[in-house]
């Protein structure tokens, strides 16, 4: 299947409401980050009690959930071709996220590998699916 769309070339190319999409899903994602890492290092230096603690592991989630949501808007408004490369791309990614972190979790639990934290394989993850969108874009195009 190739593409006669030259809205392939990059982020937030292509139609608008794509584009409004994408940048949805940009501004989520950045106020989840700086969301868990606020929460994070709150947690590391004991700042707030337990309750406010806990009130920030809820928002974070919540912009966990608002990112997700902003996500499947895109899937569900964008075109075929996009959506199929976006499908095809979150398979390696999810395959990466459990079958690498559940091979991590075995090899700490081991001993065998240092307890780094999951954020690594989280990291992995949105590597992979990113490398899967450009492999797919340019496989389509």
């Amino acid at each position: 299947m190739k593409s006669t769309d030259d809205s392939l070339g990059g982020y937030c190319s292509g139609p608008q409401r794509d584009r409004r999409n994408q940048m949805r899903i940009l501004l989520w994602s950045i106020f989840w980050a700086l969301s868990f890492l606020a929460v994070s290092l709150q947690i590391k230096k004991e700042w707030f009690p337990f309750a406010v603690t806990l009130a920030g592991v809820i928002g974070n989630s919540l912009f966990g959930i608002a990112t997700i949501l902003a996500y499947r808007r895109f899937l569900q408004e964008t075109d075929e071709l996009r959506r199929k490369i976006e499908v095809e791309s979150l398979a390696p990614a999810f395959g990466v996220g459990m079958v690498g972190g559940l091979a991590y979790w075995l090899l700490v639990v081991s001993g065998a590998a240092p307890a780094i934290g999951f954020a690594f394989v989280f990291a992995l993850m949105l590597i992979s699916h990113s490398v899967g969108v450009l492999i797919g874009r340019r496989r389509y195009s």
